[in-house]
Formats: C-alpha cells, sequence, structure tokens
C-alpha cells in the first residue's frame, strides 16, 4: 500500500451516522428551514409537488461536503454555505425525480415517487422546475463563478444521463462509457460541492482543487455502491425500488464485468436472454457470484476509496480535512457492510 494512503488511514476505524452527522445538526437545520422556506418561492400551482418532494429528506450527503469542505473551526456557518447546499441538493432532487420516470421507480425514501403518484409528464416538468430555481438562487451570488458553474454542472449531469439512455444498452457500451456517465451523473455534483464549499469557505487555490478531487472520487465510489446495492439490498433498507437497473438493461459495472469473464458463446446467450427477459435478477445475482465479480467490484471500490483520501493527504492538519475523512470512512463502512452481505 501507499505509504501516504497508510499514514492517510491510520488509526481509522468504521465510521457511524452519528459521528458524521453531530458536527452537522445546526447547519442541516438551516439548510432543512431555508428549503421550507424555498417553496413559497414557486407559483402556487408548483408548490404541493415541490413540498411532496421535500417531505422526505435523503442522505444530504452533497451538503455535508458543501459545510465540511467550508469548515474551519466551530465558527456560525454562512447563509451563503446554506444557500449553496440548498442549489445542490435542489439540483439532485430535480435529478432524482428524472431519475424516477427513466427507471419506472415506485417508491423512494419509502414513499410514492413523483413518477408513481402523478405521471410522467408531471415528474419531467417539475424536475424541469426544480433544476430552474436553482439557478435562480445562483444568480442571487455576486461571484459570477457560482451560477455558471452550477449551470454547466446542470448540463453536464443531464448529458450523462442522456448518454446512459441513448448507450447504455448496447453491446458496445465499454467500460470507458461507464465511467463516462459516472463523472457526469453523479461525481459532477459531489465535485461542485466540495469545490465551491472550500471557495466559499476561502481556502487557496491548491485546496480548493485537491478537494474537487477528494469530491469526484468520492462521487465515484457512492455510484459503484449504488449500483452494487440495485442487486444485493432489500427495498425494506433502503427504501427505494431496487432491481431497476437491471430489469431496463442498464449496463453497471457489475454487468460490464459480467460480460467482460464470460466465453464469447456464454456471452452472446447472456445478451440475448437479457434483451428477451429471461433471465431473472436472482439467477443474475447467482451468475455474478460464479464468476467472482462482486469481489473484482469490492476492489475496484477499495482503490477508489484509497485514492479519495490521498487527494486531500497534505491538508490533514487542516479542521476540514477530518471531517471529510469521516464522510469518506461513512461510506467505506457502507461499501464493507455490502461486501458481507454479498458474501453472505
Amino acid at each position: 500500500m501507499h505509504t501516504r494512503s497508510q499514514q492517510v488511514d491510520q488509526d481509522r476505524r468504521f465510521v457511524g451516522l452519528e459521528a458524521v452527522f453531530k458536527p452537522l445538526a445546526q447547519p442541516l437545520k438551516l439548510l432543512n428551514d431555508f428549503l421550507s422556506a424555498q417553496i413559497n418561492f414557486f407559483e402556487p400551482e408548483l408548490q404541493d409537488l415541490v413540498r411532496y418532494s421535500l417531505e422526505h429528506k435523503g442522505k444530504r450527503i452533497r451538503p455535508m461536503l458543501v459545510f465540511y469542505s467550508a469548515w474551519k473551526d466551530e465558527q456560525e456557518i454562512s447563509e451563503d454555505l446554506v444557500k449553496l447546499a440548498a442549489i445542490i441538493e435542489l439540483t439532485h432532487l430535480a435529478t432524482l425525480v428524472h431519475d424516477d420516470i427513466l427507471d419506472e421507480a415506485i417508491i423512494r425514501h419509502n414513499i410514492p415517487t413523483i413518477f408513481n403518484g402523478y405521471g410522467p409528464k408531471i415528474a419531467v416538468l417539475l424536475g424541469d422546475a426544480l433544476f430552474a430555481h436553482a439557478l435562480v438562487l445562483a444568480a442571487e451570488f455576486e461571484s459570477q463563478e457560482i451560477s455558471l458553474t452550477i449551470a454547466q454542472s446542470i448540463r453536464r449531469v443531464c448529458a450523462g444521463e442522456i448518454k446512459q439512455t441513448f448507450h447504455s444498452s448496447k453491446d458496445t457500451y465499454s467500460l470507458e462509457d461507464y465511467y463516462r456517465v459516472v463523472d457526469l451523473k453523479t461525481a459532477e455534483l459531489f465535485y461542485v460541492s466540495c469545490l465551491l464549499g472550500a471557495r466559499l469557505g476561502g481556502f487557496s487555490e491548491d485546496y480548493v482543487n485537491a478537494v474537487g478531487f477528494f469530491g469526484r472520487d468520492l462521487g465515484i465510489v457512492y455510484q459503484l455502491y449504488d449500483d452494487l446495492v440495485d442487486v444485493i439490498e432489500s427495498e425494506k433498507h433502503t427504501g427505494k425500488t431496487l432491481g431497476t437497473d437491471f430489469s431496463s438493461g442498464k449496463r453497471t459495472l457489475p454487468t460490464l464485468r459480467l460480460i467482460d469473464k464470460l466465453s464469447f458463446q456464454d456471452r452472446a446467450k447472456f445478451l440475448k436472454d437479457v434483451k428477451a427477459d429471461e433471465i431473472s435478477l436472482e439467477d443474475f445475482k447467482s451468475m455474478l457470484t460464479h464468476h467472482d465479480v462482486f469481489s473484482d467490484v469490492f476492489d475496484i471500490l477499495s482503490k477508489r476509496i484509497e485514492s479519495a483520501g490521498l487527494s486531500i493527504a497534505n491538508y490533514n492538519k487542516l479542521p476540514s480535512f477530518s471531517h471529510l475523512m469521516k464522510v469518506r470512512d461513512l461510506l467505506s463502512s457502507q461499501v464493507k457492510r455490502l461486501q458481507d452481505l454479498s458474501a453472505a
């Protein structure tokens, strides 16, 4: 293992939610209050839908990265940081509303999705409205960088979804294509959360760039983890519809690694059976286990988690470092839990 990686990971243990969330109790309350107040800025025709979307909060991992990337001490969180966290959370929420249409997802956060409750037309328009309001808030910053970066990120996220929709079920879809989609769809908002958080925190340009790389690596880890959740976890535990990646024909990393391991004949049969919907999710999981795909993907995850820590290893004297590493270690703990579950 890399020497600096050993130094970064020395004495680290699995981290629970409380260790990560406790320092952010007040910032997250401010964020929730701010988001609730935004409902009144939407047109009356939209307000109930926005309220419904905000009703059940997710993990708030992107706002956490905003706050921790700007962290210096126990000082009061600025209004600008709360607004930035809200912008990114609204952008993320918009992507989820749209994703649920594409995946035909029935539940998310243990409640019916907008797609399920109101139909695809309403869901499309609500997602668009959430994107638009995020840009309205971004335009309120004096610095043009905030609004420009957020607008570019929204465009990149949409480009990633389009690339995945057009190409992921095709036989020519490669690992390079997959990582491009992950970078655009998921890692982008992690990157922006860290980059702009550190920028508003007044840190040096070197640190701003380093923490941006940290965020991008963490975003990739999060997507790979989510790919595995889709085939390993239970809907009761996650509170959302699972198995949608496989049933919709998306080529996630487990599928791509499996295809790579199959013989030419077995690969052709597998792809044919998938298109004909003749392979169940349980059959798919059995194939992943038989061909040791889970082990491969968890090894890739481990290396990416290590890479995230290395991105900010030179800044281990900053107060923000330990908090960001706790977020990384929390995700690492979730990956380990999933790995144990896959082996059970």
